[in-house]
């Protein structure tokens, strides 16, 4: 383009398009721009219109309150005696009754949360069966939910104090709700971790450590997982608060073993390390079409599915199989502690990035052996981020291709897409596919963003 081809002395001049490497605008008061450019401009100032306003949200949640309490009735008085949830309130009655709470040898079926997770449940165990289930769904899996985006939107208010993610938790919300409702209809226990974990990655940012910690090791005495947290948070905190962090299990350690009986507690912890952390530990793999992680989806691969007529792609021995997949977990841990320690010691960083964060919560739905669907409930902070990168960075086009591939997960039923179609993305773990593809769009999007705040202690 020659110099002076894009300017526009006179207002109402037309606008013009140029083509070279790529299309080029020019406005009518004479400003170039590349074409994606104003598009994405036109976008966000027209999705700006739908910021909701608080009175007919507030109402919105009553409607959606009401609807939800209606179903949570329906679905607790019709709770299957068989699923989850039945587990979760035996077990909460065994623990008040002294009896044992674990079934070592169960492949599946089994109560396999810690011992303070018990405790929590025997809180539901003192009502009859179906309205513990009503009252666990609606208080827990649905008002905990709403709770979860208050605190990702509270996480946010901290990590960009002066920006607007209603847009980008919207379509998180959204795109994201395949995930909470698995764990609402299956009655899954993921939404009190989620939100310890969000409470203890809040206090965390306001630099209040030590209740950080305890909502963290809460979390992770509920499910082991969040036990990533705090092995980051000593990382990056350093040695002076490894005692505060010890100290801080004591509660969730003697808590239940006092109200159990120090022998029964002890017994207890052996009967858990058993029934779930000794056979994972060992590389097991949940073999089934619905399972998710790299696992899973590498064990898919090697076996194929004669059911579904899908043959296998690798033919490796299991020890080989597993080898290959202990490498890859320990290369991913390796390499993200590497970064933490770096951050740490090198730029002496102490606080955590929404990247870091949405990257640790990444590793317990792409590592372990054992991920299905309800356990991706992160994904609204993980999605929330994503989001607010695409529309920050105005990659429209990327946003619209990650819109869609999100709207397929939630879509992965043979109701809306077909048997066969439905039987590929499960056996090929559609849903880790995608989680692995924005784990490269935090990566390559996130950590070169030329404006990206760090917490800084």
């Amino acid at each position: 383009m020659r110099k002076g081809d894009h300017t526009n002395k006179k207002n109402n001049t037309k606008p013009k398009v140029y083509f070279l490497c790529q299309i080029i605008y020019v406005d009518a008061n004479g400003v170039a721009k590349a074409l994606n450019t104003y598009l994405s401009e036109v976008l966000l100032r027209n999705l700006k219109l739908m910021r909701f306003n608080k009175t007919y949200l507030n109402i919105f949640l009553v409607v959606v309150s009401a609807v939800f309490a209606v179903m949570s009735y329906n679905r607790g008085m019709r709770a299957d005696v068989n699923g989850d949830y039945h587990i979760y309130w035996e077990t909460g009655k065994h623990f008040l009754s002294g009896e044992k709470i674990y079934t070592p040898g169960l492949l599946d079926g089994g109560f396999t949360y810690p011992p303070f997770a018990a405790l929590f449940f025997s809180l539901f165990s003192v009502f009859p069966f179906p309205v513990s289930a009503f009252l666990f769904g609606f208080l827990v899996n649905f008002g905990l939910w709403i709770v979860s985006f208050i605190l990702v939107k509270n996480i946010f208010a901290v990590l960009y104090p002066n920006e607007d993610i209603t847009l980008p938790i919207t379509l998180a919300l959204l795109l994201s709700i395949a995930f909470y409702w698995h764990n609402y209809i299956w009655m899954n226990a993921n939404m009190p971790v989620l939100c310890l974990t969000l409470l203890g990655i809040l206090f965390y940012l306001h630099k209040q450590f030590t209740v950080s910690y305890l909502f963290l090791m809460a979390a992770t005495f509920f499910k082991i997982t969040p036990i990533l947290f705090l092995f980051f948070a000593a990382v990056k905190r350093g040695p002076k608060d490894w005692p505060k962090i010890i100290l801080t299990a004591l509660p969730f350690i003697i808590i239940p073993a006092v109200l159990r009986g120090l022998t029964t507690g002890i017994n207890d912890w052996k009967d858990y390390y058993e029934a779930f952390v000794a056979p994972f530990s060992k590389g097991q793999i949940d073999e089934n079409i619905i399972s998710l992680g790299i696992p899973a989806l590498l064990n898919k691969i090697n076996t194929g599915n004669a059911e579904v007529g899908i043959a296998p792609i690798m033919h490796l021995q299991i020890a080989t199989l597993k080898l290959i997949i202990l490498a890859f977990q320990l290369l991913v841990m390796g390499a993200l502690t590497a970064k933490f320690i770096y951050d740490r010691y090198v730029k002496k960083i102490e606080g955590f990035s929404a990247a870091d964060i949405c990257l640790i919560f990444m590793i317990p739905l792409l590592l372990p052996g054992r991920v299905w669907a309800h356990h991706h409930v992160c994904t609204g902070f993980i999605y929330t981020y994503v989001f607010f990168i695409l529309l920050k960075q105005k990659r429209v086009v990327l946003l619209v291709t990650t819109c869609f591939l999100c709207l397929l997960a939630n879509g992965i039923t043979k109701g809306a897409i077909g048997q066969t179609l439905t039987d590929l993305l499960k056996h090929y773990a559609y849903v880790t596919l995608l989680m692995l593809y924005v784990s490269w769009l935090i990566l390559l999007l996130g950590y070169r963003e030329k404006h990206y705040k760090l917490a800084k202690n």
